[in-house]
């Protein structure tokens, strides 16, 4: 079931808009997209059907100061009927597992990966591509423009679609997904969908992902689907 929809501005009403705000916090609901009927096994189906259930609960921040921001998973308590198997796989469904910091002006981008053993950060060289389109909708108040764009994890392309506000100016959105002009209040990855919930003026602390190991996006996803390419050979 979607969530109510509500957008908190509670200084709107004192300065008559949001622009000249440095710091905020944006909160985003996620929600699913898979479609069970393609998916042949049984195994699969039950698996997907109960990440769905988890992600239901979880929340996401977008955390900006001035020029640079931060996305990750808010912190929440896990309801106790929820064993830890599940919670990881819908987490990883969402990439609950990443912090992202991006700056305005510099295309690099460092994702701190939280369950890895050493701590690691990655850090990704890239200007996003957008194509803006001429489709338009209203998310509470704000008219929204769709953009698109794509990600290249390793062999596999993501692709993207944004709905972005041009009247909030501010050029970030989840997972590193920057560069448009106007602030990303919806977005589809793949099965996930990351939804606008809130906008506050808050202050917020902005860190810099830090690890003991630091290694290229590029050559992350590299080593992953090396590892997978010998676990089939073991069968």
């Amino acid at each position: 079931m979607m969530k109510n929809f509500t957008v908190t501005l509670f200084f709107f009403s004192i300065v008559g808009t949001v622009f000249g705000q440095e710091s905020l916090k944006i909160t985003y609901d996620v929600e699913s997209n898979f479609d069970l009927s393609e998916m042949q096994h049984e195994q699969t189906r039950t698996m997907a059907s109960m990440a769905a259930e988890v992600m239901s609960d979880f929340e996401f921040q977008l955390l900006i100061d001035g020029n640079e921001s931060i996305f990750k998973q808010s912190k929440q308590l896990v309801r106790d009927d929820i064993n830890p198997m599940q919670y990881e796989l819908a987490s990883g469904f969402c990439s609950g597992n990443e912090v992202w910091h991006t700056k305005k002006d510099d295309s690099i981008k460092r994702i701190a990966l939280l369950n890895s053993n050493p701590s690691t950060v990655l850090t990704l060289d890239e200007k996003v591509q957008w194509e803006i389109t001429n489709e338009s909708k209203y998310i509470g108040e704000f008219k929204v423009l769709k953009a698109t764009t794509t990600r290249k994890l390793g062999s596999y392309l993501e692709e993207i679609e944004a709905w972005f506000a041009p009247k909030l100016p501010y050029s970030f959105g989840p997972l590193g997904y920057n560069g448009l002009p106007g602030l990303i209040l919806e977005m589809y990855r793949g099965k996930v969908v990351f939804k606008l919930k809130e906008i506050e003026e808050k202050d917020v602390d902005i860190k810099l992902p830090k690890g003991s190991k630091e290694m290229t996006f590029e050559k992350y996803f590299e080593m992953l689907e090396t590892n997978m390419a010998e676990i089939k050979k073991r069968g």
